[in-house]
């Protein structure tokens, strides 16, 4: 087994894929593991993803389950998730199901071909890849914890506005390959409103703090990432508004 370890000073949009790539570069392994220096690996993740990977000559990826952690690395309460038996691709278009890069051990080769991570998205690159492989090949569920994922719901809440823009970009790039199969079709547009509201409501606590704080710039930045990607959002939380009590008045506003 062999580690590498890969330092990027940068914090431009491309800087986790382009490290990941350069490490890529450099591995001579068969199969390959990305680790983020925040995440760690559960005690027989490597040989447990090797085995899955010889059982499944077949598969180009296999992945299993994390478990989130607090800053001091205490386990906190983590959803259960059923095992996918099948239609792996499909289901990934309709939510991303791998939360994290340390879940997954590649087959080097298959990672290759896909042409690695791309690096013109900063957050949702691994869910590019994730969709790009599993269009062409077999990929498996294990269903085992590999991993354990430190949480940072602040930091994430600040990424919101660019998680919404990108992770609908890269979803949008699927849709040329969906046109003669109805069933994937349904699953991208149910993805398509899982994202816009998994992500939206927090784009709209950005947009409050902005208002709150006199950020002006920065609140209408993300007052028009969410009036681009879900202006239903926007109207929605609009009119919630709109009924909350008056700040001075103490009665509600009307809606219209």
């Amino acid at each position: 087994m062999e580690t590498i370890v890969i330092r990027d000073p940068t914090e431009d949009d491309g800087a986790v894929a382009r490290a990941r790539n350069a490490g890529l570069a450099k591995c001579r392994g068969e199969y390959v593991v990305f680790l983020s220096a925040d995440d760690r690996l559960a005690p027989g993740a490597i040989e447990l993803g090797a085995a899955k990977l010889e059982e499944h000559p077949e598969a180009a990826f296999v992945f299993g389950r994390c478990l989130q952690t607090d800053a001091d690395g205490i386990v906190l309460p983590t959803e259960p998730r059923l095992r996918i038996v099948r239609d792996h691709y499909r289901e990934l278009l309709r939510q991303n199901y791998i939360w994290m890069a340390a879940m997954v051990m590649f087959r080097r080769d298959a990672l290759a071909r896909a042409g690695g991570f791309t690096e013109i998205v900063r957050a949702p690159s691994e869910y590019d890849l994730y969709l790009r492989i599993s269009r062409h090949h077999p990929v498996q569920d294990h269903g085992q914890v590999v991993a354990f994922c430190r949480l940072d719901r602040r930091a994430a809440a600040r990424k919101a506005p660019l998680l919404l823009r990108e992770t609908l970009e890269v979803l949008r790039r699927q849709r040329p390959f969906l046109e003669a199969d109805l069933s994937s079709l349904i699953a991208y547009a149910e993805g398509w409103a899982m994202w816009q509201e998994r992500y939206g409501s927090s784009v709209v606590n950005e947009i409050r703090a902005g208002v709150k704080n006199r950020e002006w710039m920065s609140a209408l930045r993300n007052t028009a990432t969410l009036l681009r990607y879900h202006p239903r959002g926007l109207w929605h939380h609009a009119r919630r508004w709109t009924r909350l009590p008056h700040r001075y008045g103490g009665r509600a506003m009307p809606a219209s």
